[in-house]
Parts: structure tokens; sequence; C-alpha cells
């Protein structure tokens, strides 16, 4: 309830004007709270919105939101595009005191109003009546509060406007709330309530209501961590489609090298202990992974996840740009949402491609990120990965902003050989558990016509010769529950499907070696020297 006392706050200082932004789905909960807030405080309150003709008066029974006639307003005849907003000069000059939840209001008094004449006058006759509220409103009691899901207003009045924004609860509110609901068993406990409420974090308390209604359909109550499990998955769902993101717990992968950045993740997470918060110690701000495509920066966020033991949140950072005025809300939107999780990767996919040309808003962006990891205090750690350094803004490399810098190279020799037995596993079962069919020659063979493959084409190659190898030597293509023949993968095979490829650092040898050299001069190393015995070095050059 922490940020609703915030608006009761500013409604009772009496400003003529407050800006609201709040969620759709949370419309209902909101209404009933200013409602019960206007009875306490002796008030009347009061609704409009376009999809109604007149003023709804709002009051509060038995905690359920009750909605009557207002008689005092006659609406104006529509002739006119301002007659739809008469609402405006109503409210300057009525004489009771009270509060008017007024919707529909922000799309024509935001910062890239309307481009029309016409719907540009109107939008300047509105923003006029805003500001005609606020010097005629002037401690006579009345509020007018415009609501919407995203409170954007032009810059020119934005400053004689206050903003309430509805913040995302946090694990207390969600416990309060849920205890004035029959959704829960009266024989729960406090550490069940908290289970249940940890497991909804980072939704609003309607998405929490409403989730937990589809999970009692399937799921026995009787057991708080089945709910909590249960309601995970829907949130995990409800999440990718409201932010446009990825959202994975703690995934089980295998990262074949790359042992010193392992080691680095190894330590933040001991960072993340409340010992550590008791020497005043945290995480990095931020770890930039930089080196050419298919070089494993995506594997290696995920395999940080699972070495952290926290949830990854993936996001395409160019997708942003897509969603063009919208971009810098639903920025700020997914930020609020990581710092309410708080142990949480935020992991920024092709980060350098927005910033290729001179665009305004890939600059807005970026200030909006640094400066939030600049003030954060919550336990985020973003990674973002990049081909091109050179692209990005120099503020965004300094200390304090991105802490560590890694390059992910092609695959050494040896990383190469472990890369190729991972994946070999899961389709031959003579390399599972630590198994190897094959002799040093024949793997000396493969690992030299494979140079410069980095790991996204040694799992093509291994991939197409699998199927390969299926369609010549099995059969039958009906399902079998009996034990399946062996599905053995050979050297010539996979040669065969590397001499059908032409790998990205042979091809673009010139872009991806900038890659590379510009990653040396900045970057730390993601692996230490090659020391396996297939190391460049330990080949007999006369044998």
């Amino acid at each position: 309830m922490y940020s609703f006392q915030i608006l009761s706050g500013l409604i009772q200082e009496e400003y003529p004007v407050i800006a609201c932004e709040s969620p759709l789905q949370e419309r209902l909960r909101l209404l009933t709270h200013i409602s019960q807030f206007c009875q306490t405080t002796r008030k009347r309150c009061y609704l409009w919105n376009l999809g109604e003709e007149t003023i709804k008066e709002l009051t509060v029974e038995n905690s359920k939101l009750v909605i009557g006639e207002f008689q005092d307003y006659i609406p104006k005849p529509r002739q006119n595009k301002e007659d739809y907003f008469h609402i405006l000069n109503f409210w300057k000059e009525y004489q009771e005191n009270g509060i008017l939840i007024i919707e529909n209001i922000y799309p024509w008094i935001q910062e890239n109003s309307p481009k029309k004449t016409e719907d540009l006058l109107v939008s300047e006759w509105m923003k006029s009546s805003l500001l005609n509220l606020k010097l005629y409103n002037q401690n006579t009691g009345k509020v007018a509060l415009l609501l919407g899901a995203t409170a954007d207003i032009s810059s020119d009045i934005s400053a004689e406007i206050p903003i309430w924004k509805q913040d995302l609860p946090d694990v207390s509110e969600i416990i309060n709330s849920l205890t004035q609901t029959s959704l829960l068993l009266p024989e729960y406990t406090n550490t069940d309530y908290l289970t249940v409420a940890n497991a909804g974090m980072g939704l609003y308390i309607s998405d929490i209501i409403n989730l937990l209604k589809e999970v009692r359909k399937t799921t026995d109550f009787n057991n708080s961590e089945f709910v909590a499990q249960s309601l995970l998955k829907q949130k995990i769902q409800l999440l990718n489609r409201l932010y446009d993101i990825e959202f994975l717990p703690p995934p089980k992968v295998q990262l074949g090298g790359l042992e010193l950045m392992q080691e680095s993740f190894k330590k933040f997470k001991r960072l993340l202990t409340p010992r550590a918060k008791q020497y005043n110690l945290k995480v990095p701000k931020g770890i930039m992974l930089v080196g050419p495509p298919g070089t494993g920066k995506s594997h290696s966020a995920k395999a940080c996840s699972q070495n952290m033991g926290i949830p990854l949140i993936m996001v395409d950072w160019g997708n942003f740009r897509s969603f063009g005025n919208q971009a810098e809300i639903k920025l700020e939107r997914l930020l609020k949402l990581a710092d309410k999780l708080s142990q949480i990767i935020l992991y920024f996919d092709d980060f350098d491609k927005a910033f290729a040309g001179d665009d305004d808003l890939a600059k807005r962006l970026a200030g909006k990120l640094l400066t939030w990891m600049q003030e954060r205090q919550s336990d985020v750690l973003v990674i973002a990965s990049v081909n091109r350094m050179e692209w990005l803004p120099p503020e965004l490399t300094r200390a304090g902003r991105f802490d560590y810098l890694f390059k992910v190279d092609l695959p050494n020799n040896g990383e190469r050989y472990t890369i190729f037995k991972l994946h070999a596993a899961r389709f031959d079962e003579r390399f599972r558990n630590g198994g190897d069919p094959w002799d040093e020659e024949q793997w000396r063979r493969l690992l030299k016509a494979t140079n410069r493959c980095v790991g996204a084409e040694i799992q093509t190659i291994v991939e197409r010769a699998a199927s390969t190898i299926f369609c010549q030597t099995v059969i039958e293509d009906t399902y079998s529950q009996s034990k399946l023949p062996p599905l053995e993968l050979t050297i010539e095979a996979l040669l065969e499907e590397r001499r059908q490829i032409n790998p990205l650092a042979i091809r673009e040898a010139d872009r991806v070696e900038s890659m590379r050299n510009k990653a040396d001069q900045q970057a730390l190393p993601s692996s230490p020297l090659d020391e396996s015995k297939f190391a460049v070095g330990n080949i007999n050059i006369f044998s």
C-alpha cells in the first residue's frame, strides 16, 4: 500500500491537478482505493472517461466499488473535438469540492502531440485547460486526477503537474493483499504466505490474484510450494508477454572453455551473500562480452545465471528501437521490474547494433540505462553482448558502468574439443559420462579442419552429421518404446559437413579480425592459454 500512500499524500496536499500512471489491470483496485480515501476524508469521488456521456459518482460498500449517477453535470453536445473534453471547463467552474478522476487525456497532452492542425489545436486547448484548472482551483478542495497507463506529459506543462506512478508491490504489500482474499487456505502460515508472495514478485496485485485463480483450477492448494511453483510458471509467461523479454529461471547449461570468465561468475555469486553485504560489497554494475558472432556470448550469460543461481532476463536491445515513442517507457518499466526482482541478471543481446548510426533514440535509451546503472541500489547484474566496440559511445565503457569487459574469442583447439564432445553427447551415447571413442589422431584431423569455427558452427556441424547418419542407418520411422539402435557419429561425417559450410571467421576475415583486435585492446581474456594435449604448441611437426 506504500505506493497508494504517496498518492493519498498528494491528494491531501490538494494539488489541483495530479497525473497518475497505473496499469490497466490495476484500475479497479485504484478506483476502489481512491473512493475509500474520499469516504474517509469526507470528500465526494467522481469518474469521467470518453466511454461515458455523464460523470459517475464512486462509493465503496463492503469493500466493493459502487458506481452511481451524478446529476449536476450536463454534457455539451459534441460538435467539435474539444467538446468531448468539456469536462475540464465544468470542473474549473464547479462550486463543490471533491476528487474527479479523468481518463483518456494523455494521448492529447503527450510530448509528441498530434501533428494535424485541427488535432494540434485541440491538444493546445487541453493543455491550457489543465493549466487553468491549476490556476483557478487552488485552495478550493477540488483535485483532478489524470489517470492512464502511461503518464506521458508534454515538457511545456510537465513542471506544473506532479506525477504519481504506481510501483510494483513489495513482498509485504503482496502478503497484505493476499490475506484480504479467500484464495489461500486459512491454515497457511506466515512462511506459506511468504513463499507464494516471493513467487509473485514482479507482478501487480491484480495479476497475482488472477493467476492464482487460474492456478487453483489445477493445483492442490494444501501445499504452498506447489502453489508457488505453478504461480512462477504462470508469472514467467505473463512477464514474457508484457515486457517482450525471455525470462529464464537459472538454466542448466554446459559451457566449453571460458574458464577465466566462469571463475569471475562464481566470485560474483559470493557478492550476493549477506556476509558480503556486511562488508558493503556488491555485484558489478555491468559486464560486457565482446567478440565475433557465434562465439557463445548468449550462452555465457546463461552460464552466468547457472553459476550464480539467479534468474536471467534476456532482451534484444535493438528491439527497443522498434517501439518508437514508447521505447523509453518500455525500458523504464523493464528496469523497474529488474529492480523489484533485485537478484537477477539483465542480459542485453546485440547491444552495439542500436548505436550503429547517429540516432537520437539510441542515445536517449543509452542515457536512461546509464543513469539507472549509476544510481541503482538493487543487486541486478547487467550483461551486454557486443560485436563492434567502436560503435559504442565512450561513456558506456568507462569504469562504474560496465566494470568488466571480457573478450569471447574464437575457441582454441582444447575448447573446440570440449564443445564437440558436449554436442556429440546429445546424439551419441559413447560420448556421455566423459566417454571418448576416438583416438588422438582422429581428433587432430577434426580440430585442424574446424580451425576458426565458432561454437555455433560446431553445433551445426554435429547436428547435421547426426541427421545424415540417422537417415542413412535408421530405416524404421515409427515411434518405438523399445531400446533404440545406437546413433554413432563418425569423423568422416563431421568432416563432410564441415566442407559444406564456410565459417564466418573465414568468409568475413577482415571484419572478424577487426572485432578481435578491438576487443584485445580493452577486454580481459575469457579463456586461459590452451594447455590441452591439442594445443598448437603440443603438436609434433616432425610426426
